[in-house]
């Protein structure tokens, strides 16, 4: 029996639970360090670490108001309150089903993006880093937080971040780790 996915924050997760004394470099693990601190895509780092390729599993998507959200989305997707944003919550999981990360993404999707990046945000086959990429998609990262939060009554550590798409914020990300694969001590 593997340990279930954790219960979602009712808001996007910045800053609902930092703590000031959590950057990267406070974890014990160098892993963790390396995972909270890298820009680079957090799926390949998950898939070194487990020893196999994650698959993706889509918990649920939706649609709401930008402030629906919480304070910080509007201003960090540069949207008004008001603006209909993407809510999506996804689990990266092993082959047998036992979870790796639980992701909590918040996109705003409009008509100035191509229909190829639209699709990686809203695609149930691929994790978002790897199908950015292979979209073509030039994104960068902007690391907003790390810290700890818990996984089934376990501390786990987790980081948020801010994905670009050329010169305009893309997705707010918040990816949670297992603590069985990523040590938050």
């Amino acid at each position: 029996m593997h340990t279930p996915l954790p219960t979602p924050c009712a808001s996007f997760p910045l800053g609902d639970h930092r703590d000031p004394r959590a950057t990267p470099d406070r974890f014990a693990s160098p892993l963790t360090r390396i995972l909270l601190a890298g820009d680079g895509l957090t799926t390949t780092l998950l898939e070194a670490l487990a020893g196999e390729r994650p698959r993706l599993h889509r918990v649920a998507q939706s649609h709401a108001p930008a402030a629906a959200g919480g304070p910080a989305v509007p201003p960090l997707l540069h949207v008004a309150p008001g603006t209909d944003v993407l809510v999506r919550r996804t689990a990266l999981l092993r082959a047998d089903g036992a979870p790796l990360s639980a992701n909590h993404v918040v996109a705003h999707l409009g008509p100035h993006l191509p229909a190829a990046i639209t699709a990686c945000l809203t695609g149930d086959s691929v994790p978002l880093g790897p199908a950015l990429n292979a979209a073509g998609a030039g994104h960068r990262r902007t690391l907003l937080d790390v810290g700890r939060r818990t996984w089934d009554a376990r501390p786990a550590c987790y980081k948020t971040y801010l994905v670009w798409h050329g010169d305009a914020p893309l997705a707010l990300i918040n990816e949670l780790f297992h603590p069985d694969l990523v040590p938050a001590d």
